[in-house]
């Protein structure tokens, strides 16, 4: 339809249309690059167990695994997602908006990449990660202008809100500086300022971006009834389910009372949100199980979110660490990055290959290999089969992630063009 207008108007919005689309394609083969990168990252945090590993730091090579997955998988991809699921909000944005975001985006994402294994926190790697959040801001500021005229729909609703919180999260990292000059690195404060970034991210941005374009895919098919319940139940519940992240700390009973009301909020909106996708139909078998697989993991998600609320389950992920790890890996891997496999793939079903099926399928098998070990260590089960250690198994087991992640970036340089195709 883009193509069509254009048309209309003048040959330079035709190459315009052009570069868009190969705007899109890049930044999604870049992202699935990066996902390999962060991937590889993984299996060699996973190795320091088993090997004398002295550089990078254990703690600076985590500080690059999280800020590069976040901001050289997660942005890019979402960014590339509401690209091709609002051609509409995007014919209203110039074109050098769009690629400055991409470049500024990835850009800060090899910065980080480069920076962190070398000095952790410091003064260029800080640098980068606020790079990266200003592009965030960027990012926000156009697409909430473009979208100032489309207010009634779902799927924009929940894009706006979405951009919200993106710009909300920004407080936890900007707070920690001043709290390490005031001396409070470690403490409750501090560790809360984290989890305030982490719960406007995961809870806040990533799944909101994540339902703006489920609900876009809804409103297309007359299948979105529920939307606007599911939209002010998940949008009431967001700022005060941020309370779930503090209950490690034991604060006062008020504070539990508002966390359980925003997890139940939580459920709620899930249950009505599968009223509404059970009838989405899609083309292809096997899109469609990674697109239910990414359904059951955020359903996963809010139901274990009620269950923190209980002060003992909260005590016993804080005291595990594995059970957070597992948590937030199910969060980013189950749920919103095969989500963002499905509705990229969705539109492109004939390049399917059988590379990018097997990439698909080893990936989820390490994360679902991954997750149970992380689970069963954490509730204290001693683990050994074939006379590997659990740390052998897991690093086994990680090996399928960059393997996985390598097949699906090799297998996507013909994205995209099936939709140009049938649109000449």
């Amino acid at each position: 339809m883009d193509l069509i207008i254009f048309k209309r108007n003048t040959h330079l919005a035709s190459d315009s249309y052009y570069s868009l689309e190969n705007l899109k394609k890049q930044t999604t083969r870049l992202a699935f690059f990066n996902l390999f990168l962060a991937a590889i990252l993984g299996v060699a945090l996973r190795s320091y167990p088993l090997f004398p590993i002295s550089f990078p730091s254990y703690k600076n090579l985590l500080h690059t695994h999280s800020h590069f997955a976040f901001g050289g998988w997660v942005m890019p991809v979402l960014f590339v997602l509401i690209l091709k699921y609002f051609p509409g909000l995007t014919s209203r944005i110039a074109l050098r908006h769009l690629k400055n975001i991409s470049a500024l985006l990835l850009f800060s994402a090899y910065g980080m990449l480069l920076s962190f294994p070398f000095q952790g926190y410091a003064a260029v790697s800080i640098s980068f990660s606020t790079l990266s959040i200003l592009a965030g801001f960027y990012m926000a500021f156009v697409f909430w202008k473009a979208s100032e005229k489309k207010n009634n729909e779902t799927s924009v609703r929940f894009l706006k809100a979405g951009l919200v919180f993106l710009v909300l999260s920004a407080i936890g990292p900007f707070a920690t500086a001043p709290l390490i000059a005031m001396g409070k690195a470690g403490s409750v404060l501090y560790y809360n300022a984290i989890y305030f970034y982490l719960h406007f991210q995961y809870n806040g941005w990533f799944t909101f971006a994540i339902l703006t374009v489920l609900y876009k895919m809804l409103e297309r098919k007359n299948l979105d009834s529920h939307g606007k319940l599911v939209y002010y139940l998940f949008m009431i519940a967001c700022v005060p389910a941020y309370f779930l992240s503090t209950l490690w700390s034991h604060p006062p009973a008020v504070f539990y009372i508002i966390a359980l009301a925003a997890a139940v909020l939580q459920v709620i909106a899930t249950f009505f949100l599968l009223k509404d996708i059970r009838q989405l139909k899609w083309k292809k078998k096997f899109i469609g199980r990674v697109f239910k697989t990414a359904i059951l993991f955020f359903v996963l998600k809010n139901t274990l979110q009620l269950l923190s609320a209980v002060p003992g389950v909260a005590d016993l992920a804080y005291t595990h660490r594995n059970f957070i790890i597992a948590y937030l890996h199910m969060v980013l891997l189950g749920s919103i990055s095969a989500f963002a496999l499905a509705a990229i793939l969705k539109g492109n079903e004939f390049f399917i290959t059988s590379s990018m099926k097997k990439g698909i399928l080893l990936f989820c098998i390490s994360f679902l290999a991954t997750e149970v070990l992380l689970v069963l260590n954490a509730a204290g089960i001693n683990i050994a089969f074939a006379g590997l250690s659990y740390s052998q198994l897991l690093l086994l087991f990680s090996l399928c992630f960059p393997i996985g992640s390598f097949l699906i970036w090799n297998s996507s340089r013909k994205l995209f063009v099936f939709q140009v195709k049938q649109q000449l």
